[in-house]
């Protein structure tokens, strides 16, 4: 039997929200707002005006919705009037589409359309849907039905309007038009253009700042909008090479030489060899004795407009390189499967052109041959 660990402080933080929004708006008092604001302050809807008087207000309108297994949550096509946060449960995003089976009525005038449903996503806890709804009402664009029992706050068209529509809107257009001038989105329709950055989220690192770093898997890709983001590796190297020298100079000894120039020719051969040697880095036995140095290697500055970790993400590959803030740095972050969905002639683009960084070997061989490295 498998079971699944619920962490015990966010279950607690779940019910308590939940129990903040069973009461009625008008009998909610300020403390009851702050505990909404403080819990829904990252939400990308309230990005420029978290703990604001205008997200208080909104936390005074916010409702609890809760639904059943197989419940339809929103239907594909109907007006768009609510936004959506799953505070608990899983939901399918379904997609129908209609398709000419060609088959024609016995006048032979009338075709017949079949509609197909199909399962194009999940949505679990901390997601949201409905963000096009609130800024454009317009229709529903798939159908969200859920999975399992499921709460949500649902935030209204109306007060969404009325509190931070104007301030939502003006930080929106500020990303599309950046994401117009960036080579990789260019020639991306308007429409997938606004639905790819309602999904976007914007963070922000000071100098110095690590971005990204470790042995782990990232699912979404950066774009710089200010700022200078350095690449680098950390990279092990044999500290003591006396052994390889001394069996180099051995196999100089046993060998004649016929003139400086034929000796020259087979010190760089020999040179050659020990380099290859030591390029494959510490053994086992090396790092055991403490016989390494680590250095951390600048591989590249990315600048605005630049992407990453692309190749990493695409690909699901473990991170094996850092990403850190060379000045402060914006960024927009999306997730792949966003990218996938909306853009998808990007996604491609992006997937076939994005190239890994030189291993390590690689890496080695350049500092101890061109640089002259000795440790």
């Amino acid at each position: 039997m498998k079971l699944s660990y619920l962490d015990p402080i966010q279950t607690q933080k779940t019910e308590r929200i939940k129990e903040l929004l069973m009461v009625p708006s008008e009998e909610r008092t300020e403390k009851m707002c702050l505990e909404l604001m403080s819990f829904t302050k990252d939400f990308k809807l309230f990005e420029n005006i978290a703990m604001s008087i205008e997200h208080q207000n909104i936390c005074s309108t916010m409702t609890l919705k809760t639904f059943k297994p197989n419940e339809v949550i929103v239907k594909q096509g109907d007006p768009g009037d609510s936004f959506f946060y799953i505070l608990h449960g899983t939901v399918n995003v379904r997609l129908a589409t209609q398709i000419d089976t060609g088959i024609k009525d016995s006048n032979d005038v009338n075709q017949r359309i079949v509609t197909i449903e199909k399962n194009i996503g999940v949505l679990k806890d901390g997601q949201t849907f409905g963000e096009l709804a609130l800024l454009y009402g317009t229709p529903r664009t798939a159908s969200i039905v859920a999975m399992t029992n499921s709460s949500m706050i649902k935030i209204d068209k109306t007060a969404f309007d009325k509190y931070v529509k104007n301030i939502f809107e003006n930080q929106l257009q500020d990303q599309i038009e950046f994401l117009k001038i960036c080579p990789l989105f260019q020639k991306v329709e308007k429409d997938p253009l606004i639905k790819l950055a309602v999904r976007t989220e914007i963070k922000k690192f000071s100098t110095g700042q690590i971005i990204l770093s470790g042995n782990y898997k990232v699912d979404r890709i950066y774009l710089i909008r200010r700022g200078g983001v350095k690449v680098t590796k950390e990279i092990k190297f044999i500290k003591n090479d006396t052994r390889y020298r001394k069996q180099g100079k051995k196999n100089l000894a046993k060998k004649e030489f016929i003139d400086f120039s034929d000796l020259n020719n087979r010190q760089q051969i020999e040179n050659d060899k020990i380099i290859d040697q030591l390029s494959i880095g510490p053994t086992n036995d090396d790092i055991e004795k403490g016989n390494y140095i680590s250095k951390e290697i600048t591989l590249e500055t990315l600048k605005i407009g630049d992407i990453f970790p692309s190749y990493y993400a695409i690909n699901s590959y473990l991170l094996d390189v850092s990403f850190e803030a060379d000045t402060p740095c914006e960024f927009i972050t999306m997730k792949l499967s966003d990218l996938q969905e909306i853009v998808p002639e990007t996604y491609d683009f992006i997937k076939k052109y994005s190239k890994p960084y030189p291993n390590e070997e690689f890496l080695r061989k350049f500092y101890l041959r061109f640089l002259s490295i000795r440790f």
